[in-house]
Parts: structure tokens; C-alpha cells; sequence
């Protein structure tokens, strides 16, 4: 008798149930590590953001609490430069970034969020535009609130009230 080499049809379909079994537990954790990663990215931008806030109200009550709209406007938070100015609204709190002289220091358009972006979390590479054309979409939300959220994936993301100077994970 002859013996032949190889496999039986049995031993590959014993092979294939049980490559089946390993990938329909396997993938599910892929997805899921995919997914803690994104999340991570955006609450490492989300703490960021909060540290120059809470570092641009601490200049504000070092400034004296200013109330006057000339205190404000292009306080020098960092640096020498104007990407290092930034704009205080009567709470205390960053309201956007615009170098040169304003006439109202508010918080209310597109603008404005990504101004914020650029002056408190900015590391040297614009991770943020209006558009989906970076990393983070940044956006304003409507009273006085922005909202900064992951181009890959828009659920994950953070908002900024610029009333309170909270910055909250969506």
C-alpha cells in the first residue's frame, strides 16, 4: 500500500473551524484597542487643553482679575511672540487669540475655536483646522462653547465652554 503525503480533507476542515474560532476572538479585541487609542489621543489634546486654560485664568488672577477690556486683550501668556497672546473674557477664561487690537473678546464663531486650539495646546504641528483636513475638526458649538473633534472618528472628542472654562469629553 502506497501512503500518500498530506493532509485529509477532515485535519483542514479541523485547521479551518479552528483558525475561525481564533480570529472571531481576536478581531473584536483589535477593534477594540483601536478604538482606546483614538480615545487616548483625544483625552491627551482634552488635558492639554485644560492645562492652558487653568494656566491662562492663573495669569489673569496673577493680572489682578482685570476687568478692563484693555487687561484682556493680548495678554502674553508664553513666549515673547504673539502666538504666545491670548485673549481673556470677563470670566477669566481664554475667549480666542488675535493679536492686535479687538473690539469685543468673545468666544462665537469657527474662528475663534481654532484661534484657541492654536494659542493654548499648538505644539509646533496644526493638528486642528475647520475643516476635516487635519487631525481634529474644530468648530463652535453655539454659547460660547467649542468643540474639537477627531477627524477619524467624529463621536470622540472634547468641548470647551469659555463661560466656565470646562473642558468635558463628548
Amino acid at each position: 500500500m502506497i501512503k500518500s503525503k498530506g493532509f485529509t480533507l477532515i485535519e483542514l476542515v479541523v485547521v479551518i473551524v479552528i483558525l475561525g474560532i481564533l480570529a472571531v476572538t481576536a478581531v473584536p479585541k483589535y477593534l477594540n484597542l483601536t478604538d482606546d487609542a483614538l480615545k487616548a489621543i483625544v483625552e491627551a489634546n482634552a488635558g492639554a487643553l485644560r492645562s492652558g486654560v487653568q494656566l491662562a485664568n492663573m495669569k489673569w488672577r496673577v493680572l489682578g482679575s482685570p476687568a478692563e477690556f484693555s487687561q484682556r486683550d493680548n495678554i502674553q501668556l508664553y513666549g515673547t511672540d504673539v502666538s504666545g497672546q491670548i485673549d481673556i473674557n470677563p470670566e477669566g477664561f481664554p475667549a480666542q487669540s488675535y493679536p492686535g487690537s479687538d473690539v469685543v473678546i468673545s468666544t462665537d464663531n469657527d474662528d475663534d475655536c481654532l484661534s484657541l486650539w492654536e494659542a493654548l495646546i499648538e505644539d509646533g504641528d496644526n493638528k486642528a483646522a475647520i475643516d476635516d483636513s487635519k487631525e481634529f475638526i474644530s468648530n463652535y458649538e453655539g454659547s460660547n462653547t467649542c468643540s474639537y473633534k477627531l477627524t477619524r472618528k467624529v463621536e470622540f472628542g472634547f468641548t470647551y465652554d469659555s463661560t466656565t472654562g470646562k473642558v468635558l469629553l463628548l
